[in-house]
Parts: C-alpha cells; structure tokens; sequence
C-alpha cells in the first residue's frame, strides 16, 4: 500500500469508531508525532552560524536598530487587523 491508501484506510476506521477514549488515545498519538517531528528538526547552531548571528546582533544594537517587545507586538498587531 502507499501513503495515499493507508491514510483513506485510517480515515475510514476513524469514521467508525464510537469509543471516546480510542479516539483520545488517536489524538494524543498524533500529538506526540507532530512534537517529535519538530524536535527533530531543531539542531544547536554550528559555531559558525553562533558567531554570524551574534555579529549580525552586535551590529544591531551598534547601529541602534533595535525595537522593544512593545513595538513588535503593536507592529504584528496592526499587521493581523489588516489581513
């Protein structure tokens, strides 16, 4: 079988169940694969993408272009009212 048809075949025994605890049990399966599949994506930064990123911040805060949590979150505030 390929991934496609063994997806509709869970669909369909999903469809069919009638036990609440089965279908917790589904979720929270699913849950811990979603968790494990970011985890799995998260790596410690190479020493040289450490010292690219703390260079490009030093530069930053030289420069004086940094915004504080307020203004960042009134930015994507005004920003999520438009769309």
């Amino acid at each position: 079988m390929n991934l496609e048809s063994e997806k509709e075949f869970i669909k369909s025994e999903i469809d069919k169940l009638d036990d609440a605890q089965l279908v917790e049990a589904i979720k929270n399966l699913l849950s811990l694969g979603k968790a494990k599949t970011y985890e799995n994506k998260l790596r410690p930064f190479t020493k040289e993408e450490f010292l690219k990123r703390n260079s490009y911040s030093q530069e930053a805060i030289r420069d004086n272009q940094l915004i504080t949590q307020e203004e960042a979150q009134e930015y994507f505030k005004s920003k999520h009212a438009q769309s």
